[in-house]
């Protein structure tokens, strides 16, 4: 039940904690002789802690179905682990760092960030705890505004993974359909969910877990790369606390009231003004699992490769490769940014080795104005007719094979200079386990969903409606965007080879998209906003180090955080306060009802809404789901959507529907009356009335009836 049990919940926690203190173990011994931080070290140990408690059970449940002995396989897989790390490494003779009080206040101390990152966590727990599925007075089930949406789906994912355990798993809202989605931010907590662990807990626990990994894990890429934490804690504002310039819109009282009542009327959410820059804290990671689960990892795997690359660490190659190779099913969008930070990293690496890296990167910085102005005429020329949209995948191919070409001439400069062995020491390794482990997933899954039409196809500028496109990203991104300008022609041109791959990531993605929904290109975007936080961050410290009256500082800081702090603050009140009803008592009731009487693979005739309590809360199949999830995914759903009005229309005369969907039991609440004329007297002819409660009412199809 989704209600779960105390008992439930302790054996669920107890297990995936499991894995995390082993998975930490084994990397304090793995990282032991690398000079890492133990925060550092355990921050991969966690993370790794977490790919094996997604991964192991998976690899079983080939063979055994999603179930609790293919769960009992992969902790045993996690232990046989343990003991040959344990063999074949040495233990670390350093004690450690933090085992009195006064060196954690230290820590503290040189981390000032890590306030802000208890603040974020205790904010994030604070909206998951009221915006998932908490069960009202009246046994309603309510949610906030960003969750809204997507939890349903991926309450939905949840809930049939862990009910049905069939693997490898099916769409519930579109059956006979392969889960091509990246269904392991979801099957985390299905793995809760099947040892007893209430949805709720199931939902939540491992997503508070996921966040700590990607503050933390963005925190130290930020100071590992620049070195210095004050650089690395306002880049962390920057990032996490983002809001652009959309306050401008909310001046008056009743803008102001808007904001905490309205549906998405807050300053990074202004359709009509094109404000599309969303607040990354409640807008991407509290209702956006993958991208939560998929920043877990990409962010510290960028501190572990960037290690990798600066001391030519095999070691830490090896580790990133197989922290990458998980990726694609947890997160694609991640996995793809990274393909492009590493080929912009692979690049500069061969430079420095054949000797070609002197000069102050006159090339580099003329990089970020001609893609401006050639952005800037692009959209002109597309105004017009369109061009650049429909030659998208044109110019990016152009664009990217003059790129491949360029890396593969240094990389033949280093084979010549005699440094081939090193590259394929290196980088060479971390392809070869990045392709032996991401090849099967991506065509397994990947390839054959992304092949369908309206994936991979040309858009030009993302989600921009009208603005000229530097004023779109100057008003969309704000503060950072300012900062990052003049950064980038002043920083060091070592910084700037760091943050090249935000270059790459924008030429990409402002040409074509990876999905139906175009706006889901600012998971992309996003990943090179990590690089411009980083150097614009870098270059307001460096400002503010210098030697001017104190009183300036103070007030051109204020001023500063105003414009930066000021919209997120809305955004974030507005998720605070926002409360929706998700699910009715009645419809929760007889989630209950569905949950004990039927059968987990049995096929529920229901309407297509998204808020849809049988498929979320039971993990039932049905005939068809919403078509903002189905369409996003790039399914063929429009002849089961146009078929179920038919079928509750009209029973007798398309009972031949019902068979070939298999359908086995039908349900009819306030919300199919409301979208559908449902014929009562038609379903009795067919079907038997097994439940009514309330406004909802439950048949059993007569010719499939026990």
């Amino acid at each position: 039940m989704f209600e779960g049990s105390l008992a439930g919940d302790l054996v669920a926690i107890i297990f995936y904690l499991f894995f995390q203190v082993t998975g930490i173990w084994v990397m304090s011994r793995i990282l032991a002789g690398e000079r890492f931080s133990a925060a550092f070290r355990c921050l991969i140990g966690s993370v790794g802690g977490t790919l094996a408690f997604q991964w192991f059970p998976i690899l079983f449940a080939f063979f055994l179905d999603f179930t609790v002995a293919a769960h009992l396989s992969g902790a045993v897989l996690q232990i046989l682990l343990c003991l040959a790390v344990w063999y074949k490494t040495e233990r670390s003779g350093e004690a450690s760092p933090y085992r009195r009080k006064e060196e954690w206040l230290r820590l503290a101390k040189e981390n000032p960030c890590l306030f802000l990152i208890v603040l974020a966590v205790l904010f994030f727990a604070y909206c998951l705890a009221t915006h998932t599925i908490p069960l009202a007075g009246d046994g309603s089930m309510h949610t906030g505004q960003g969750t809204y949406g997507d939890m349903n789906m991926h309450l939905g994912f949840i809930t049939s993974i862990a009910n049905q355990r069939i693997f490898p798993p099916e769409y519930s809202i579109c059956p006979g359909h392969k889960l091509s989605y990246p269904f392991l931010c979801d099957s985390i907590s299905s793995s809760l969910y099947i040892w007893g662990a209430s949805l709720r807990t199931a939902y939540i626990f491992p997503m508070l877990v996921a966040l700590c990994q990607v503050m933390a894990g963005f925190y130290c890429f930020i100071k590992y790369w620049l070195g210095r934490s004050s650089s690395a804690l306002v880049a962390w504002v920057l990032f996490f606390l983002n809001g652009g310039l959309g306050f401008v819109y909310f001046t008056s009282a009743e803008t102001l009231s808007r904001n905490f009542t309205e549906f998405y009327f807050t300053p990074t959410s202004l359709g009509d003004k094109n404000m599309r820059w969303a607040q990354i804290l409640v807008n991407m990671l509290i209702p956006q699992r993958a991208t939560l689960f998929g920043w877990a990892v990409l962010f510290p795997l960028l501190a572990l490769l960037l290690c990798a690359v600066r001391r030519k660490s095999r070691r830490c190659f090896a580790l990133a490769g197989i922290f990458a190779g998980a990726l694609p099913m947890i997160h694609t969008h991640s996995f793809l940014a990274l393909g492009m930070v590493c080929a912009m990293w692979l690049l500069y690496d061969c430079k420095r080795l054949w000797g070609g890296s002197k000069g102050k990167g006159i090339w580099l910085r003329a990089a970020l104005p001609a893609g401006i102005l050639l952005f800037s005429v692009l959209q002109w020329v597309n105004r017009k007719e369109e061009l650049i949209k429909k030659n998208g995948l044109l110019i990016l191919g152009v664009g990217i094979g003059l790129l491949a070409a360029y890396i593969a001439l240094h990389i033949v400069k280093v084979f010549l200079a005699g440094g081939w062995k090193g590259l394929l020491g290196t980088w060479g390794m971390l392809l070869a386990i990045v392709l032996l482990l991401a090849i099967p997933q991506l065509l397994f899954w990947t390839f054959g969903q992304a092949g369908t039409e309206g994936f991979v196809r040309g858009h030009f500028n993302w989600s921009n409606t009208g603005n000229q496109y530097l004023w779109f990203y100057l008003k969309n991104i704000g503060l950072a965007f300012a900062l990052y300008v003049p950064a980038y022609f002043l920083a060091e041109k070592r910084d700037l080879q760091i943050a090249s791959p935000l270059l790459l990531i924008w030429f990409v993605a402002e040409l074509v998209v990876f999905q139906p929904n175009e706006y889901d290109n600012n998971k992309l975007l996003f990943v090179g906003y990590v690089f411009m936080c980083g150097l614009g961050a870098d270059f307001l410290v460096s400002l503010f180090s210098r030697k001017w009256p104190m009183v300036w500082k103070v007030g051109a800081g204020a001023a500063l955080a105003f414009v930066a702090l000021v919209s997120a603050g809305l955004t974030m009140g507005r998720e605070w306060v926002s409360d929706y009803e998700l699910y009715s008592a009645d419809s929760v009731e007889a989630c209950r009802y569905i949950q004990e009487m039927t059968e987990p693979g049995d096929v529920i005739l229901t309407g297509t809404h998204h808020n849809n309590a049988v498929a979320s809360l039971t993990g039932r199949n049905i005939v068809c789901g919403a078509g903002t999830f189905l369409y996003a995914h790039g399914l063929d759903y429009g002849q089961r959507e146009s078929d179920i009005p038919l079928m509750y229309q009209d029973p007798v005369g398309n009972v031949d529907l019902f068979r070939k969907y298999g359908v086995k039991y039908v349900y009819v609440s306030g919300i199919e009356r409301g979208s559908y004329a449902v014929n009562d007297q038609g379903l009795e002819e067919i079907a038997d009335s097994i439940y009514s409660e309330g406004g909802v009412v439950i048949y059993q199809m007569k010719e499939m009836s026990k």
